[in-house]
């Protein structure tokens, strides 16, 4: 039954987006509760290293909020990476890149998929509450800013657009990328592009994966395991723009 519900197809339209608030809704509430039950203690006991109890200092305060709001992040996107690979692992085009474009511009869109794009959406729309509101106030504020706000629009509107089979007209592929103190590209694709589009969305947000977790160990002190991890993000970063030119 779960299979057959998954494998359903979805048509997008604008009401989908109510999805998508309550996915921003549900983030709140699992932010807050994570962060009082797992996060922030996991936290404290990380950079207590287990046993000596911290002085609570402004210095540890902000240390131990940048360190949940990364463990928060790490959560994310390691659950959303997990969620797009098993959706897409068993498709036929998963490690054929000559099917990405097969069939288009029918290509069918699958309800898991559009829920997907609904999560990601979603957790954007989050983000730029949380980066006004809950954060931690970072020197690259103004930068995260503008990338949350222009993800949710290349997201609503990769979403919304499609092919015109009857006039032949397609709109295409939007790439941005901004240089600042921090640096982030975002890239997506129609939904008639599913097929590449989903794969890009699960490249760029496995890099996230090993970034959140170097902050984490970056945080707690451990800096050993940081060095670790951020040579896998920089392993990964590599794979994903060489695979980006295939």
């Amino acid at each position: 039954m779960e299979s057959s519900i998954w494998s359903r197809n979805a048509k997008p339209d604008v009401c989908h987006f109510l999805v998508a608030v309550h996915f921003a809704l549900g983030f709140v509430v699992a932010r807050f509760f994570l962060d009082k039950f797992i996060f922030r203690r996991l936290a404290i006991w990380l950079s207590s290293n287990g046993y000596a109890p911290l002085k609570m200092n402004e210095a540890t305060q902000a240390k131990i909020a940048k360190c949940s709001e990364s463990m928060w992040k790490l959560a994310y996107y390691a659950t959303v990476e997990t969620f797009i690979l098993k959706i897409t692992y068993h498709e036929p085009w998963f490690t054929d890149t000559k099917q990405y474009f097969r069939g288009w511009p029918d290509q069918e869109l699958k309800l898991s998929l559009s829920l997907f794009y609904m999560c990601q959406c979603g957790f954007y729309i989050y983000s730029i509450a949380a980066l006004l509101t809950w954060e931690t106030r970072r020197k690259d504020f103004a930068v995260m800013m503008s990338h949350h706000v222009i993800t949710v629009i290349l997201i609503g509107y990769s979403y919304i657009t499609s092919v015109d089979t009857e006039s032949g007209v397609s709109h295409s592929q939007i790439s941005i990328s901004l240089y600042d103190s921090s640096f982030f590209e975002i890239t997506f694709s129609s939904p008639l592009f599913f097929r590449i589009g989903s794969i890009i969305l699960a490249l760029h947000d496995a890099s996230d994966v090993f970034l959140e977790a170097a902050k984490v160990f970056k945080y707690s002190e451990r800096e050993l395991g940081a060095i670790h991890y951020c040579i896998l993000a920089d392993h990964a970063s590599t794979v994903i723009v060489s695979l980006s030119q295939l």
